[in-house]
């Protein structure tokens, strides 16, 4: 057992200098981690193959499409739209008169989002792109069924 003397010698805290370097070190390269981690996601970012805005039938540009020629399209809606419930905004590309519209997925609601749908042929100039209004789940065929609620052709971006 130790006396009271050699207590009264040994700190309250163990405040060593080794602790805090350890610490030091483990945070410095933390932070190393993450900055490479931003910039190597910043550095690789896909450049979309076509854009396309889709206007409504006044011609208004509604939403905005970015298509990555990799299965994935960001969908931008420059506007709020109403969707009413039990119903959802379906998005629709035509890569070619022979395959026929082909769906990118859906909107549950007017919110940027990044679609993930099927591997298509890359998108093409003058390639069309429109949301319809289809019932919850999307269309029962696999077609458009419902209004068409704003279009517009793909340009490739400069």
């Amino acid at each position: 057992m130790e006396n009271s003397a050699d207590q009264a010698k040994m700190p309250a805290n163990d405040n060593s200098e080794g602790r805090w370097r350890r610490a030091a070190l483990a945070g410095m390269a933390a932070s190393l981690l993450l900055a490479l981690g931003l910039g190597f996601s910043l550095i690789m970012r896909p450049e979309p193959q076509v854009v396309a805005v889709l206007v409504n039938d006044a011609g208004e540009p509604l939403v905005l499409v970015e298509d990555f020629g990799n299965a994935s399209a960001r969908i931008t809606p420059l506007a709020e739209f109403a969707v009413p419930e039990g119903r959802v905004m379906q998005v629709w590309t035509l890569p070619s008169k022979e395959m026929g519209p082909v769906s990118l997925g859906l909107l549950p609601r007017s919110e940027t989002m990044t679609l993930d749908g099927p591997e298509l042929p890359r998108p093409q100039e003058a390639q069309l792109y429109e949301i319809t209004l289809e019932q919850a789940g999307g269309s029962p065929t696999g077609r458009p069924t419902g209004p068409i609620l704003v279009k517009g052709f793909a340009r490739q971006p400069r």
